[in-house]
């Protein structure tokens, strides 16, 4: 049951966080949707097999994996920790992933041999802040 919880927490939160870029995006008119810059990292890639679309459920797969992959991470050093949930634990996880975010995001942008030319810096902060959303909506939901 633990495990079902894990998953769901971690597809809400990826929901929330993904939600709430691609709200950005709009508003912004600027490119800040993960799954399709997903995409476009596996297409300029020098992989041959890889030419997903930028729409491709291959980005939306992988985003929603990573979503999980943290929630589990998350819940694996609060049992190994044994700390209650706080709304400090809650920001403190939304500013540690929002900081892991951009760095693998950067690693990703900079071994691409075409990364996508977007605006780095506004990528950067809207991303730190779509992790916090997801860490409360992961978290709501598990406890």
């Amino acid at each position: 049951m633990e495990l079902f919880k894990v998953v769901i927490a971690g597809l809400l939160g990826t929901i929330f966080m993904t939600s709430f870029s691609y709200i950005v995006s709009i508003i912004t008119s600027r490119q800040f949707k993960e799954p399709r810059l997903l995409n476009m990292i596996l297409r300029r890639s020098n992989h041959e097999h890889m030419n997903p679309s930028n729409n491709s459920i291959i980005g939306w797969v992988l985003h929603f994996s990573i979503g999980i992959i943290l929630m589990t991470l998350f819940n694996l050093f609060r049992l190994f920790f044994s700390f209650n949930i706080s709304l400090i634990s809650l920001i403190t996880y939304g500013i540690i992933s929002g900081i892991l975010a951009i760095l693998s995001w950067h690693l990703m942008f900079y071994i691409s041999s075409r990364p996508p030319d977007i605006a780095l810096k506004g990528f950067y902060i809207q991303l730190f802040f779509a992790h916090i959303l997801f860490a409360f909506g992961a978290i709501i939901f598990m406890y």
